[in-house]
């Protein structure tokens, strides 16, 4: 009986499950952050957090696709005199398996290469008026506030981008700054122009529920 020839199909439907896995690893927080910067919103969004404790699940299914398309690459490339049901050349179908690879890759590291400095809100966020100050700005409403918001709902610490990103879309928010921990952002507005409830909406909308802590 004759042997099952090597097919370069075997390489796509790798490649594909591991995207797919890679997408549904980077669920809880790239995919947040994307919609959140292209103005989409909604509770709804909170939901994709509900993946965080299944990610390495996926990312363990995203690697073992990839190390399958490469062993299956590997057969194909110990038959190059045998007439193997190959819808692309070598090259090509090397360089979609180095492209794909890195996709993936990119992907499943996402979270960590979006992580904000471990520095906590309060810090970063002085650190910033200082720096204002020294440069002379005056773009500060003279009625400005400064709120500290709890944030629930973080998974790693690419959140606080999605948190400071949905923060500083709100019309009268001067500055905002998010941390994974703590789990807090703070935020100079406006009062004249946003309340506190329209910023505890605004990362409700992005999927993390938020509660002031203290304000001044």
């Amino acid at each position: 009986m004759n042997a099952q020839k090597p097919s370069n199909s075997g390489t796509n439907w790798s490649l594909g499950a591991g995207l797919g896995a890679a997408v549904a690893a980077s669920a809880c927080c790239t995919i947040p952050l994307a919609l959140v910067s292209a103005g989409i919103g909604g509770a709804w969004i909170g939901s994709l957090t509900a993946l965080a404790p299944y990610r390495w699940i996926f990312v363990t299914l995203a690697l073992g696709a990839l190390a399958y398309a490469g062993y299956n690459e590997w057969r194909l490339s110990r038959q190059p005199d045998c007439d193997c049901e190959t819808a692309f050349s070598s090259t090509t179908r090397r360089s979609l398996l180095g492209v794909g690879a890195l996709a993936v890759l990119a992907i499943v590291v996402s979270p960590w290469l979006l992580g904000v400095s471990p520095s906590s809100a309060t810090q970063q966020a002085q650190a910033a008026a200082t720096s204002l100050q020294q440069a002379g700005a005056s773009a500060t409403p003279a009625s400005f506030q400064q709120v500290v918001l709890t944030i629930d709902g973080m998974t790693c610490a690419a959140c606080p981008k999605t948190v400071k990103t949905a923060l500083e879309g709100v019309d009268g928010v001067y500055s905002a700054e998010a941390t994974f921990e703590p789990p807090e952002a703070v935020v100079r507005f406006d009062p004249d122009k946003v309340s506190v409830e329209e910023l505890t909406n605004a990362t409700k909308n992005a999927g993390y529920p938020s509660q002031p802590k203290s304000s001044s």
